[in-house]
């Protein structure tokens, strides 16, 4: 039984694709379709996973600058260079983003980027975090980068360019502009 499932994307934020579901519940996904809808430009694209799994992490740069005990309560984070200057941080790198100890062990779920200085947790944090822990995210692989989509234009990637096993990995797509507009279609 053939089906499809879509997902429109707009902005420039980065945007979880959600619409591969399907490969959760075992239903083999054929291809994923990006296309621009903007009226008038071309969009760049980039398209990528994020590991999930504590043993695919990469440091950030950025450090605690201060200790926080592991908490059920939201929980903001003080960062920094590591000696004392604003960090190198960016939304990019941290919204949304599991954080990891150098060695794997969760911190927790960044929910907010407070820019260069601080991060929120508003789950709370799973582990404590000492003062000068680096921080880490799940590693990316992209997939695309920075590929131009023309204006009234289908980009479609087969299985292989896209499939991923969702308990470990999450898909993510960045427009490079801030009107970008992009429908995601899967399609079994």
């Amino acid at each position: 039984m053939a089906y499809s499932l879509a997902q429109k994307i707009s902005g420039n934020a980065k945007t979880v694709i959600t619409n591969i579901s399907p490969f959760v519940t075992g239903k083999e996904l054929a291809t994923l379709s990006l296309c621009n809808i903007h009226a008038t430009d071309s969009v760049s694209v980039d398209l990528y996973i994020t590991s999930q799994a504590t043993t695919d992490i990469t440091t950030t740069g950025v450090y605690a600058a201060e200790t926080e005990a592991a908490s059920i309560s939201s929980v903001t984070l003080t960062i920094d260079n590591g000696s004392g200057s604003a960090s190198a941080g960016t939304s990019d790198m941290f919204l949304d983003e599991k954080v990891y100890k150098s060695d794997g062990t969760l911190f927790g779920t960044c929910t907010t980027f407070g820019g260069t200085t601080s991060l929120t947790f508003s789950g709370g944090l799973s582990n404590t975090i000492t003062d000068n822990d680096i921080l880490f995210t799940g590693t990316r692989y992209y997939a695309l980068k920075g590929v131009v989509i023309p204006v009234n234009t289908t980009l479609v990637l087969s299985r292989d360019e896209f499939r991923v096993d969702p308990n470990n990995y999450l898909i993510y797509i960045k427009l490079s502009a801030a009107d970008g507009a992009v429908d995601v279609i899967t399609r079994k």
